[in-house]
């Protein structure tokens, strides 16, 4: 009776809370010794873009509408231990593999003993490198990642991180099975390279709530805050069965984990490449005057990977601030990558080593906080390699980056264009 009672009572708590507003989460149950909250978003998202179809022989213009993100999350304390779930139902889980679930996280965060600021953090979880990457995805103020996200994000993974805190400095370090999220459970002969290990040192004056929680803006900053870190992530690959780790990972991959990018990561007899990342990022935030605050951050980044036929390099830097004014943000984004003039398919040349730019302007009505808002954006996608299938048209590499398999020769070709879009977002959360 006692757990029937309680099921009913969970049950009037949910639809209390969507009958009475949105506020990114919300506490269904809370004692000495156990504390759950409840939280969910949608993004639905419509897209413009404006670019040369060499296949319709004219400029074309594209609409489309999607449900960008569906998520749902739990999360709280037992005892002192802390746990958060993230859940995914839209289209941006369609994986298309045997290991594609709904799950994005699910992590403890155990304090060490007699440590009061130091915690042990085991699951999957987003690996902790590079600002952008580590950022919900809820807090942005643009409708989607940068350019340079396609070029060094890390994903989620399986593993285990120690992070620490003592005044101002924060850092972490950690291990992962570099194959991504929702590893299934193969038990197939190995040949060990050396696992992904990742660091994240820093100084946080506040800015940031701790090293996985991290958003882009403050609606109400009280005072100006700043944060600063270095990241480096170093992995051997590994040998499984017939492949690699690197060469089957599945989602969640960079330009240089794509094996339809990286020629030399599948090329046979496979070999164990050595692939590594360094980076830093900035970022600053305060508040002018009484309804007005600014926001500004910075990040850049350099990936390498080689094995014995060959190595590939790249490096990127992101720039973006915003204005503040009540709940009207404006904001600017510019972006830049330096490819590596070696990323190959079919044998043909994918980039060069021209830079690919990104510059967005951004504006967003905040209706009630990151839980209520409408963001709209205008990227100009500069120099952009263009995937051109004949007698079917165009696909733009940022968006749709394993249709460069179309270039083979008698198939299509590769070409740079500057693409105008028009982004509009409407998030809605609790």
């Amino acid at each position: 009776m006692n757990t029937y009672r309680r099921i009913l009572t969970v049950t009037a708590l949910v639809v209390g809370i969507w009958s009475t507003g949105f506020a990114m989460g919300h506490e269904i149950i809370s004692t000495d010794d156990f504390n759950l909250n409840i939280g969910g978003r949608i993004q639905e998202v419509g897209y413009g873009e404006w670019l040369h179809d060499p296949v319709a022989k004219k400029d074309n213009a594209r609409v489309y509408l999607f449900l960008k993100q569906a998520r749902l999350n739990l999360n709280g304390r037992v005892d002192g231990i802390k746990y958060n779930t993230e859940w995914v139902g839209a289209a941006e889980d369609i994986n298309g593999s045997n290991n594609g679930l709904t799950l994005l996280d699910f992590s403890f965060d155990v304090p060490v003993y007699r440590l009061d600021s130091t915690w042990f953090k085991v699951g999957q979880f987003k690996v902790p490198y590079g600002r952008e990457s580590i950022n919900d995805e809820a807090q942005f103020q643009l409708v989607d990642h940068s350019i340079d996200f396609l070029g060094f994000n890390l994903g989620r993974d399986v593993g285990a991180a120690v992070h620490t805190y003592s005044g101002k400095f924060a850092g972490t370090a950690g291990i992962f099975t570099g194959g991504s999220r929702d590893v299934p459970l193969r038990f197939l002969p190995e040949n060990l390279g050396v696992p992904m290990l990742v660091a994240r040192l820093g100084y946080n004056d506040g800015l940031d709530k701790d090293i996985f929680t991290v958003a882009q803006n403050d609606l109400h900053p009280q005072r100006t805050v700043k944060a600063t870190y270095i990241d480096g992530m170093y992995m051997k690959d590994t040998r499984i069965g017939h492949s690699t780790v690197l060469n089957v990972r599945t989602s969640e991959k960079s330009l240089l984990m794509d094996p339809n990018w990286n020629p030399y990561l599948a090329k046979a007899p496979l070999d164990k490449g050595g692939f590594w990342q360094a980076g830093w990022d900035a970022a600053a935030r305060g508040p002018i005057g009484q309804d007005s605050s600014w926001s500004a951050e910075a990040e850049a980044n350099y990936a390498s990977y080689s094995n014995k036929y060959g190595d590939l390099h790249m490096s990127g830097v992101r720039v973006q601030g915003g204005l503040l004014k009540n709940k009207f943000e404006a904001a600017l984004r510019w972006t830049v990558l330096l490819p590596d003039n070696n990323f190959m398919n079919s044998g043909i040349n994918i980039t060069g080593p021209r830079p690919i730019q990104e510059i967005a302007p951004a504006f967003s009505y905040y209706m009630r906080g990151h839980d209520h808002k409408i963001v709209l954006d205008f990227p100009i996608l500069i120099d952009m390699p263009v995937f051109v299938e004949n007698g079917v048209g165009s696909y733009v590499s940022i968006e749709q980056p394993d249709q460069v398999t179309v270039i083979a020769p008698a198939t299509g070709h590769v070409e740079r264009q500057t693409i105008p879009e028009a982004r509009l977002m409407y998030q809605l959360a609790f």
